[in-house]
């Protein structure tokens, strides 16, 4: 029997069976268009061992788990791929749990602010309040996946991202440059 991870959860919430689905774009409006099932992106900055779950819609940004050996799929860590950056790849996580606590109140869309306008990006993060501008499909997005998944807000997200950078950026199997 198989058991139902964080990620099948996710995907569950999504209104997924499992069933394959390149798009499912239920999550869309917190930037969320999830990979069913995840594979690797093509991007030529995307890590080599590294699936994609899912996608925000906006210039190739995607978030991908990192193959590490001898851990579950639930203690991968997450990477952020922004590709339209000189520096794409931004871990984002310690596994799929904590990086929808670093967007639980923000959405997911704007986190590839993190490499083109760091700190206005961590400084709202930190805020740790619901975007001015989410409306209130948006703002029941986000609690459902907070709720569902016991979720609080990152208290310090610069430290918590340099933690994430120090334990877990060599791991990621960058391909060669174009």
């Amino acid at each position: 029997m198989r058991t139902t991870d964080n990620l099948d959860k996710l995907f569950g919430l999504a209104g997924s069976s499992g069933v394959r689905d390149d798009c499912n774009d239920f999550f869309d409006p917190i930037g969320l268009i999830l990979q069913i099932p995840p594979r690797r992106q093509a991007y030529w900055c995307t890590p080599l061992n590294c699936v994609t779950f899912a996608r925000t819609g906006g210039d190739g940004t995607h978030y991908s788990l990192v193959s590490i050996p001898k851990r579950r799929r639930d203690q991968q860590p997450v990477v952020m791929t922004v590709p339209m950056s000189d520096d794409p790849n931004v871990i984002v996580g310690e596994d799929l749990r904590d990086f929808l606590a670093l967007g639980c109140r923000t959405g997911y869309f704007g986190l590839e602010d993190l490499v083109h306008r760091p700190r206005p990006t961590i400084a709202k993060l930190k805020r740790a309040a619901y975007d001015d501008d989410a409306d209130k499909l948006q703002i029941r997005m986000l609690k459902t996946i907070a709720t569902t998944f016991e979720l609080k807000p990152w208290a310090d997200p610069r430290k918590r991202l340099a933690e994430l950078k120090r334990r877990f950026h060599a791991a990621l199997e960058l391909p060669p440059p174009p």
